[in-house]
């Protein structure tokens, strides 16, 4: 039996293809140089360096920070946002975060708070994925230190506008930080006009670099007290086992993932660059396949798409990042992705996307979660097409 053409429509989880340009850049790196940063003066060390402060300057410049020091690199979205939130909590405090967050975000506050060490509150959202900044409001206290918001639901796709919460943080007298591992690559976010305190993402997802990549901005002025993570060797002051060291190396433990690093340098570099054109070109590409998909979708009986309520009574509309949830009639999620799979070479993702609360507050606990679809940047209209028989030929019971 032949095997169907692979179709890819998973990059909410990770990006695929990557673009040559990336992958040949970090191949180059391994062939032309394979030196760590920060370890010796040597020549190809020195090269390194060079090539970690270029990914610094370029990742700084994408997300509007003044500083390029202010970047610090990791392995993950997750190491990100777990460096944050050991980085600046002490205890008794007490954080406000939302329904929406990834497991990333909730899982170190759910272990801090049962250490006793914090606690924490969660804004509810509504059937759309859109966080409540008003709830989040009444749940600040005097001893609220953080407040934490996703940037868009891994589930809904639903973009959260960072304009109010930038506010009340700011209002509130509170560190405000944001996840932007689904949204960074896709949506432009600058964090000194929204006042942005820490600002966390993922490399491999929208912004294109090669698995294995992270970054997290933190503040000047956050940056003296910041607390580690992790200890070990940073190539500095190794005559000491004082493990307290400065910012970036409070963040930056161990040997860099260089590879990886120069890979999300070039994806910045080039991201920079085509957001200097207008229309912006990755952006309407990934538009125009969000909306394909929308509009397919909507014709074919038996699929409700999650996030889209039309009882929900709301005037605001909601914009949203490459990412589709489904209900279909009579299929549970799990084993209609293994059908789009084995049948039709179609992957796509089943389940709860590691985000544990939100799916209580849409409703999608019983059924196992969701069928989520997330098109990238490389994503061809006949690959939305050929999804869309397949789920037609489903829903129908003509396979």
């Amino acid at each position: 039996m032949t095997q169907p053409t692979r179709i890819y429509l998973d990059n909410a989880a990770t990006s695929w293809p990557k673009r040559e340009s990336v992958v040949n850049a970090a191949i180059e790196f391994i062939k032309s140089c394979g030196a760590t940063a920060g370890r010796g003066a040597y020549g190809s060390a020195q090269q390194a360096d060079r090539w970690l402060s270029d990914a610094r300057r370029q990742v700084a410049k994408l997300i509007g920070a003044a500083d390029a020091r202010s970047i610090a690199f990791t392995s993950s979205g997750t190491h990100s946002l777990n460096a944050a939130l050991h980085g600046v909590l002490e205890p008794g405090d007490h954080v406000v975060a939302t329904e929406i967050e990834h497991n990333s975000v909730l899982r170190p506050l759910h272990q801090l708070q049962l250490n006793h060490q914090i606690s924490v509150d969660f804004a509810r959202c509504d059937l759309r994925g859109v966080a409540d900044w008003s709830h989040a409001a009444e749940l600040i206290r005097p001893n609220t230190k953080l407040i934490a918001i996703g940037h868009a639901s891994n589930v809904t796709g639903a973009i959260q506008p960072l304009e109010p919460w930038s506010q009340l943080a700011k209002k509130a007298g509170k560190l405000l930080l944001v996840d932007a591992s689904q949204t960074i690559g896709y949506v432009p976010v600058h964090v000194v006009e929204l006042g942005i305190d820490l600002l966390a993402a993922a490399g491999h997802k929208g912004l294109g670099a090669l698995a294995g990549t992270g970054f997290l901005y933190v503040s000047q002025d956050l940056q003296t007290d910041f607390k580690s993570l992790m200890t070990g060797g940073t190539g500095i002051q190794s005559e000491s086992i004082d493990a307290s060291i400065t910012w970036p190396q409070s963040v930056e433990v161990g040997n860099y993932n260089l590879p990886g690093i120069v890979s999300m340098a070039v994806a910045a570099r080039e991201l920079c660059d085509a957001l200097s054109l207008q229309p912006i070109p990755w952006q309407t590409h990934w538009r125009e396949m969000y909306q394909r998909l929308l509009v397919g979708l909507a014709s074919i009986p038996g699929i409700q798409i999650v996030g889209s309520n039309p009882t929900e009574q709301t005037t605001s509309t909601v914009d949203h990042v490459a990412l589709i949830s489904l209900r279909v009639q009579n299929w549970n999620a799990h084993d209609l992705a293994a059908v789009l799979d084995s049948t039709f070479g179609i992957e796509v993702r089943a389940g709860y996307h590691c985000a544990a609360l939100v799916h209580r507050a849409i409703g999608t606990v019983a059924e196992g979660g969701t069928l989520r679809i997330s098109p990238g940047n490389s994503t061809t209209a006949q690959e939305i097409d050929t999804l869309l028989d397949a789920l037609r030929s489903i829903a129908s019971a003509e396979m």
